[in-house]
């Protein structure tokens, strides 16, 4: 299953939902058409399910990344979002799913609302670990701008080449002194 849902996920991911077909959907999760349909009944619910499987291992992993990292700015820790993706024409799986899918689909909406979410707090997470003595208020708004800068950078990232320098960026936001 999980190869399956890796296969969803990379060919919504590169292609959309609505440009993927189910022939290509099929090819991608190494599925017959009776197995498919047996597992998931219809594409809406194989991107769902590659959405799900896109938060427990790409969100998760960015999510521990954040708790766990050992830097001394929360700059230096945040700056590692902006670096981390390998394949930058693909984008972000949660902004591609909030362009095209969310708007007309409640459930895409939530499933990438929750995602945006726990990314953000996250990020909150950092910033307040770095700076113990900031306003709950100012963290998070900081968070929250970090947070839209990255889907930013995500879906720039298409089309255009990257913007560097984000450790600075982010710095300059949280105040703290530029290494």
């Amino acid at each position: 299953m999980d190869t399956a849902l890796k296969g969803a996920m990379d060919i919504f991911w590169r292609q959309g939902f609505a440009a993927t077909n189910l022939p290509d959907l099929l090819s991608a999760m190494g599925l017959t058409r009776g197995s498919f349909y047996k597992a998931f009944t219809d594409k809406e619910t194989a991107y769902l399910k590659a959405l799900d499987y896109y938060d427990g291992a790409i969100v998760s992993s960015t999510v521990d990344t954040l708790t766990t990292c050992q830097t001394e700015t929360a700059s230096d820790c945040l700056a590692l979002l902006f670096a981390a993706s390998k394949e930058p024409e693909r984008g972000c799986f949660i902004c591609n799913a909030m362009v095209e899918m969310a708007p007309v689909n409640i459930r895409v909406a939530t499933k990438a609302n929750h995602m945006s979410a726990r990314l953000r707090d996250a990020i909150q997470a950092r910033i307040a670990k770095h700076h113990p003595t900031l306003d709950a208020d100012r963290a998070e708004e900081s968070a929250d701008l970090i947070l839209h800068l990255y889907f930013g950078h995500q879906a720039m990232g298409k089309s255009t080449e990257a913007s560097g320098q984000w450790r600075s960026k982010i710095a300059h936001i949280l105040n703290e002194s530029p290494v």
